[in-house]
């Protein structure tokens, strides 16, 4: 299933305009765009020149705004043995389309396995983990929103409740804390802890290595062609996913929260908050 792009090039103006504290009415004064005009873009018409306009001031790559506009770049499928996505629906008022993702990571030799994140159903996770044969021997949370983890009683319930790890930052009822920084392994993988935070105050990444290639669990630090709503922490959150997520091997496979995965080296290119190619 291809899963859609969490935000549209209208989205990410949005982002980038409400984390840097301004209103639209100050954007057009300070751009001297009329306000119809960037109220246009922002409802979803595209117009390149106030779009490009708009990039220059918001620090945003124009090029890969087109791009998202026009519909003409998706990410290269992932196919890895040790790793499953799971993509399911989350209806809330107002949101009835939105889904989000969770993970499944496991060692091919041990069939030692862990989870990362359980979104609103766990259906599909628990049948990968019993046509393998795997061992769910941990979850880990990047963080504790309720879209994130609102299946997380039934998959403990239905795996003999493994331990669950959060973030001390974010403390979560019941769970393992750990600080930034820790290391823990799972059979011959090694999954490290990085502080990715802005969006919520413990967001975690777990770098996983062992597997065909690396892999991060970003949770909702950040997004292919975007990155999660931090509108009070809008410089730490580019920060930290420069620091410590795309300055990770060009090749490692980055698995977001919301959307489809993607690569350090795809977001390099075509993510407008961190590309340089205009």
């Amino acid at each position: 299933m291809k899963i859609p792009l969490e935000d549209e090039f209208a989205d990410i103006i949005r982002k980038a305009t409400s984390g840097r504290d301004l209103s639209v009415t100050a954007l057009s004064r300070q751009t001297g765009i009329p306000l119809g005009r960037i109220d246009a873009v922002l409802e979803g018409n595209y117009d390149s020149g106030i779009v490009g306009r708009l990039a220059k001031y918001l620090e945003l790559d124009a090029e890969c705004l087109f791009e998202l506009a026009k519909g003409s770049w998706y990410p290269e499928p992932v196919e890895l043995d040790g790793l499953a996505a799971f993509n399911t629906p989350f209806p809330i008022r107002g949101y009835e389309e939105m889904t989000v993702n969770s993970y499944l990571v496991w060692d091919p030799t041990s069939k030692k396995a862990a989870a990362f994140d359980t979104g609103a159903n766990v259906d599909g996770m628990l049948e990968v983990i019993r046509q393998k044969g795997l061992k769910l021997t941990m979850v880990c949370l990047t963080h504790k929103h309720d879209d994130h983890i609102a299946a997380l009683p039934q998959l403990l319930e239905a795996t003999g409740n493994p331990p669950v790890h959060a973030c001390s930052y974010e403390p979560y009822k019941g769970a393992e804390l750990f600080d930034p920084g820790k290391i823990m392994f799972l059979g011959y993988l090694q999954i490290e802890t990085c502080l990715t935070n802005g969006h919520s105050p413990g967001g975690t990444t777990y770098v996983i290595s062992g597997l065909g290639r690396p892999v991060a669990i970003v949770g909702d630090s950040l997004f292919c062609c975007s990155q999660g709503g931090a509108n009070d922490h809008f410089k730490m959150a580019l920060e930290n996913n420069r620091r410590h997520i795309l300055s990770l091997p060009e090749e490692t496979v980055l698995c977001p929260g919301h959307g489809p995965m993607t690569s350090v080296a795809e977001e390099l290119e075509h993510n407008p908050f961190f590309a340089t190619r205009s």
